[in-house]
């Protein structure tokens, strides 16, 4: 009964990064010699949980996490960024992770936010960058702060659903049915995700084997690494730690109509690909490279969804960021 309600979650819901190894593999969390934990803003009465990692002194670039996903995302990047003179600062969003939930928090309130964080650190340049849910939110920070925002990557990222007629059928042609669900039927897709963070937590190799088979080989070779598929598991635990109330919210703002145009966003932006992703559709990517004006596309053949896991592309991805800030002076970190 429960696998079966979990393979109906699983293929109704599928929200991005909900895989990792088979139910018999052994994921009882090692102790990690990166612990990730937060440290705290408190804007008013709200409190932002917030990470920084890679080098100190380095280039700025503020990152966005997936859904599920948290801060602790930087870790699986935090020793390339330090080895190409990278500083990484992350925010948990609201109801994820450490950071209280805002109701109605929207893609220009993340914008918002890093505009508030970047003057409380004296940061006036930096770039943005963002993993599949962690996408929209970059783009919308590109286009919110175009006199600030140098440059913006997107990483299996999805696009405008607002701009894009196909996007609901294309989520369904991959099996992912939450923008229906959400939609269509509110109470079963917030019980299902209900189900979702109860077996992450209390059967996680149950939980992460109900996807496996929608993976491609690549992704499925990236988990086999104890320590990074304990450390996948960990983020997507810490990810709903609170509940569902945030993850839900941070989804369905994603998954409507954004408040500004790809058109509109005019900082260089560079978007990565998966073509063998099963859990957002390679042709997102096709369509924010045919509507944002200033952009480059790198689909890669082989790759799926979880490409910040793989070291190869770390290598590839931060020589693409610095060629961005080549012409940049580094704003003095605080």
């Amino acid at each position: 009964m429960l696998r079966n309600l979990l393979g109906v979650m699983a293929v109704c819901v599928m929200l991005p990064g909900c895989m990792s190894m088979k139910a018999d593999r052994d994921v009882t969390m090692s102790q990690q010699l990166d612990k990730g934990e937060p440290r705290f803003l408190l804007w008013s009465t709200r409190r932002v949980a917030w990470l920084e990692r890679g080098d100190p002194q380095g280039y700025p670039v503020f990152y966005a996490h997936g859904n599920p996903g948290s801060r602790l995302e930087l870790l699986f990047m935090d020793a390339k960024a330090w080895e190409y003179g990278v500083r990484l600062i992350v925010m948990d969003r609201p109801g994820i992770g450490g950071s209280d939930f805002v109701s109605n928090y929207g893609l220009l309130d993340f914008a918002r936010d890093i505009e508030k964080l970047a003057d409380e650190k004296g940061i006036k340049g930096f770039g943005l960058m963002g993993w599949s849910s962690g996408g929209p939110p970059v783009l919308a920070a590109a286009y919110y702060l175009p006199q600030r925002v140098r440059f913006a990557i997107s990483i299996s990222g999805y696009t405008n659903f607002g701009e894009y007629a196909e996007a609901r059928a294309l989520m369904s042609e991959y099996g992912l049915r939450g923008p229906e669900l959400s939609e269509e039927h509110p109470v079963l897709f917030r019980q299902a995700l209900k189900v979702a963070r109860w077996a992450d937590l209390a059967l996680p190799g149950v939980y992460m084997a109900v996807a496996e088979g929608e993976m491609p080989p690549s992704d499925q070779a990236l988990l086999q690494d104890k320590a990074r598929s304990e450390l996948f598991v960990r983020n997507q635990q810490e990810a709903l730690a609170q509940g569902v109330k945030g993850a839900i919210q941070d989804l369905k703002v994603q998954w409507k109509a954004w408040p500004f145009e790809l058109a509109q966003i005019h900082v260089p932006v560079h978007i990565y690909q998966g073509e063998r992703d099963t859990f957002v559709p390679v042709e997102f990517a096709r369509h924010m490279a045919r509507e944002i004006p200033d952009v480059s596309l790198d689909i890669m053949p082989e790759s799926g969804h979880l490409l910040p896991l793989d070291p190869m592309f770390l290598d590839y991805l931060f020589r693409r960021v610095q060629r961005y800030i080549a012409g940049n002076p580094v704003s003095k970190p605080s």
